[in-house]
């Protein structure tokens, strides 16, 4: 197979190395031949790119000197800010090396700094910090500035140019302290702003209060816990210093509420080790391996990158289990030599071939390393941190480095304003389309398929440029959300919204949508896990390739930063087999590792940069949350206008901020604050989400209230201790009785006492049996089909005690009360399990897990449970609906069958 025809998007980087480097002779750059080699050094990156002296370039003095001429960077300035990275990027000339000289013009200057600031401005992960360290070492360009803010000072003004100038190197400035790469030089220059602004009024006074007097500002990385952290020892970060700017403050309590949930959980598992108490608990439960150590790849030399580093586990006699396989690709691991934690190590999982994984081979890449040297064949322990660390990280990152001058819907995120203004694509009186017939937002098509509320909604979510629609269970909130993809499909060229960018909490609902939505288009590109929904594989990312789309340009920037992460790669090998136990070799070591954690990060950038070229002329992007949070930069270049949410009460509110972009026009919150709240790796960082921190600080919304999935007696078991009101459709008041059953919703009552499990869970054996039978009963003679019955409940510890009171012979579906969001079935057994002499319930005083519980039924709800103990414990909640049954008369101590 030939190049063009490789998988660009997901081969491994180290085969696309090989290839390029057979082919890369004849890649045509700039209408020059080139030969590009692989520098056998280890270097500065930019360096790297100066492979050869530019033929045929020409400065302003007439010589070749490998400059950029002034037309070369006026046609650059032209380029969209994409096309401008890879032109100056797979030059053999060096863009941050001898481009300005003392006599050079301001015109040169102004159109040299325009260059940095364009490319700056993308934001682009592993190259930005690159930038801006290269700027701030830029000594000809500095004193150029120190010159022209003298004389604004002596003269009280300059020319717009120089203005200009001087605005857009504050600008970058700031964005060089903001990633702690600024030199001493450039806070020179930050003073002299000052004082420039304390002499005479002055526009480039604004924003220097976010210079902080803290030279490392950059944050970056925190996420990562560190040694001392772990043992106790590290104090917290101070890192909310008193600044005036509300997005950084907004930012800086974003970042702490992400840390603490990440850590928190990790830091109480670290503990419990540490106390001396016997592992062996945890390494059953496969929370722990003793017989853990990292290896590295022989034939590292010539291997893919994504088999340089290798942990490997030895399994116990007579078992061929490592339990590797359960362990997810993004996922953080630690490793220490002993429980006293003297040392740690920190790797990521990469992806591992599924005969690795046989052999107990799993790819990671170490990111940290603390108070240790040589890694390498050294027994160790391991765990991997309770919660899943990716989706953390890529946050975290965002939220650091993210520019807050055109932070995203600021006026409503931060500054709590509660009148929204309508989207800007969509101009008033515009004439949109919906299903071909023509409309305005004043008004719909007549046979639209929308309800009231439905219609009402619709209208108000293109009206509002930050639109929120709260939708209890079965009002159809999926339904409407097509609808709004679709008519915004229908209209893109009219309104030049881009790519529509579809969210989603969890990879089930977004397949659900994803097919809804392929009935209107088949422009779709689905980021992330593999579809297990054989209708929409087909628009899988990773099987959507078009080679023909990759500049070249584009294919020779990745074939070089591959060639340095295998040379960076080589020379920490060689630190690591030279070490000699001193703090200047572990120094270096420590150097080298985050010197390739920052190679790697570019990979991973270029990655995206592919996609977009693959995006761009898309329909729909769909994704879920935590795929996202790594593809903002993907979402800026493609500055897409509208994104939509769906199950977006369910959504931490970082994870918001990070799917959103300066270019963010118009945002769809969809979901329903009253259902599942987001999930936290720690009870103890309470969190809600920006869905309903919205509703409740009053914002404007849009209220579904006519619901499609239940019976009448089970939607009335919502009302009033859920929500104040919720109608019923005529299709649900027609549902036929449930077979040999007196009632189709009915609560037997009892007070046999839940068991605690060893993983301190709950289970009720008495509960569990009494379903089981109910079970069998609608199957053999009530004559249901076993897919229509699911039996639910809060605690995992039960599913398993039901799945084994269950005669074998039945694959009915038993799943907890939060894996069912969403979902809905025909019948619906719940077990509420808990029942003590102490009245405690633990999730049945949860509301919103109360509600998932009670709305997943369409003809029938049958519950087992200790009733009387939860009107007791939790009345709020439990006195309403124990009314409604009365009312049903459907409580008793056994279930009402007619036989």
């Amino acid at each position: 197979m030939s190049s063009s025809d490789e998988d660009w998007f997901n081969q491994d980087e180290d085969e696309l190395v090989q290839d390029l480097e057979k082919k890369v002779k004849s890649l045509e750059v700039n209408q020059n031949e080139e030969h590009i080699d692989c520098i056998p050094e280890v270097g500065d990156y930019l360096k790297q790119l100066n492979l050869e002296a530019s033929l045929g370039s020409v400065g302003n003095d007439g010589k070749a000197n490998g400059r950029f001429s002034l037309t070369d960077l006026t046609k650059a300035l032209k380029m969209p800010p994409i096309d401008m990275f890879l032109y100056f990027l797979s030059e053999d000339r060096d863009l941050f090396v001898n481009q300005l000289l003392a006599n050079d013009s301001v015109k040169r200057v102004g159109l040299f700094v325009d260059v940095l600031k364009s490319l700056c401005e993308l934001e682009m992960g592993g190259f930005d910090e690159e930038f801006l360290s290269a700027f701030s070492r830029q000594s000809v360009l500095l004193d150029k500035i120190k010159n022209l803010l003298l004389a604004k000072a002596s003269l009280g003004k300059c020319d717009a140019d120089s203005v200009m100038v001087l605005t857009h190197i504050k600008w970058l400035l700031l964005r060089a302290h903001k990633n702690g790469v600024l030199s001493p030089q450039g806070y020179e220059l930050v003073e002299m702003y000052r004082k420039l602004a304390y002499s005479c009024e002055s526009d480039l006074a604004e924003g220097l209060e976010a210079f902080t007097g803290n030279l490392s500002h950059n944050v970056k990385g925190q996420i990562y816990p560190t040694l001392d952290k772990l043992v106790g020892k590290e104090a917290a970060r101070e890192e909310e210093l008193s600044v005036p700017d509300k997005v950084v403050q907004y930012l800086n309590t974003q970042r702490q509420l992400l840390r603490d949930d990440f850590t928190t959980p990790l830091l109480e598992f670290v503990q419990q080790l540490r106390t001396g108490t016997d592992p062996s608990e945890q390494e059953r439960q496969g929370l722990l391996w003793t017989n853990a150590y990292l290896t590295l790849n022989p034939q590292f030399a010539e291997a893919q990158r994504h088999s340089l580093v290798f942990l490997k586990v030895k399994a116990d006699e007579g078992s061929n289990k490592n339990g590797l396989d359960n362990i997810k690709s993004g996922a953080l691991l630690c490793l220490t030599t002993s429980l006293t934690f003297d040392d740690l190590i920190l790797a990521t999982v990469g992806y591992t071939e599924p005969e690795k994984l046989k052999e107990g081979c799993l790819s990671v890449q170490i990111v940290k390393q603390y108070n240790i040297g040589n890694i390498y064949d050294r027994p160790m322990t391991m765990f991997q941190t309770p919660v899943f660390f990716e989706p953390y990280l890529r946050v975290h990152n965002y939220l650091s480095t993210c520019s807050t001058e055109h932070f995203p819907m600021r006026r409503y995120i931060v500054d709590g304003v509660l009148d929204i203004a309508p989207p800007a694509y969509i101009k008033p009186g515009v004439k949109l389309s919906l299903k071909g017939k023509p409309f305005t937002l004043d008004k719909l098509p007549e046979d639209v398929p929308f309800n009231e509320s439905q219609g009402k909604a619709f209208k108000e979510a293109l009206s509002r440029e930050f639109s929120i629609i709260q939708g209890p269970p079965g009002t159809g909130k999926t339904h409407l959300s097509v609808e709004l993809v679709n008519s915004l499909i229908q209209n893109a060229k009219v309104l030049g919204t881009g790519p529509i960018i579809v969210l989603t909490y969890t990879n089930d609902s977004l397949d659900k949508f994803l097919v809804k939505v392929s009935h209107y288009t088949q422009e779709i590109l689905r980021f992330g896990s593999q579809s297990r929904n054989s209708l929409i594989s087909k628009f899988n990312a990773r099987t959507m390739i078009n080679p023909d789309l990759v500049p070249p340009r584009l294919k020779r920037i990745w074939w070089l930063v591959n060639c340095e992460y295998k040379e960076k790669f080589q020379y920490l090998q060689n630190l690591y087999s030279n070490f000699d136990n001193s703090e200047e070799s572990y120094q270096k070591t420590l150097m080298a590792q985050d010197q390739l954690h920052q190679v790697a990060e570019r990979i991973e950038t270029l990655r995206m940069v592919f996609q977009f070229f693959l995006a761009r002329d898309k329909d729909v992007l769909a994704m879920t949350t935590t795929c996202a949070a790594r593809l903002n930069f993907l979402f800026r270049l493609l500055q897409s206008k509208c994104v939509v949410f769906e199950e977006a009460a369910e959504i931490q509110e970082a994870h918001i901020l990070a799917c959103l972009t300066p270019q963010t026009e118009h945002v769809i919150l969809v979901g329903d604050h009253k259902q599942l709240q987001p999930f936290t790796g720690s009870t103890k960082v309470p969190q809600i989400s920006l869905f309903e921190r919205l509703i409740v600080a009053g914002m404007p919304f849009s209220m579904l209230n006519l619901q499609y999935r239940m019976r009448p007696c089970i939607s009335e078991l919502l009302v009033p201790s859920i929500y104040d009101e919720l109608l019923c459709s005529d299709s649900v008041k027609e549902y036929k009785d449930v077979r040999l059953m007196d009632r189709n919703l009915y609560l037997v009552q009892h007070n046999e006492p839940e068991q605690r499990t060893s993983d301190m869970s709950f289970e009720n054996p008495y509960e569990a049996g009494v379903l089981a039978k109910l079970t069998e009963f609608l199957i053999e003679k009530g004559k249901y089909k076993q897919s229509d019955i699911v039996i639910l409940s809060p605690y995992n510890a039960q599913i398993e005690c039901i799945k084994k009171a269950l005669p074998r012979k039945y694959r009915i579906q038993v799943a907890s009360v939060d894996s069912f969001q969403g979902l809905e079935a025909n019948i619906v057994l719940l077990s509420l399990v808990r029942s003590n002499s102490s009245g405690q319930v633990g999730f049945l005083c949860l509301p919103n897990r109360v509600c998932v519980a009670l709305s997943r039924a369409r003809w029938a709800l049958y519950i087992i449970g200790d009733l009387e103990m939860l009107q007791k414990s939790c009345p709020n909640i439990w006195s309403p609906i124990a009314k409604r049954l009365e009312e049903n008369s459907a409580i008793g101590d056994t279930f009402p069958t007619i036989i």
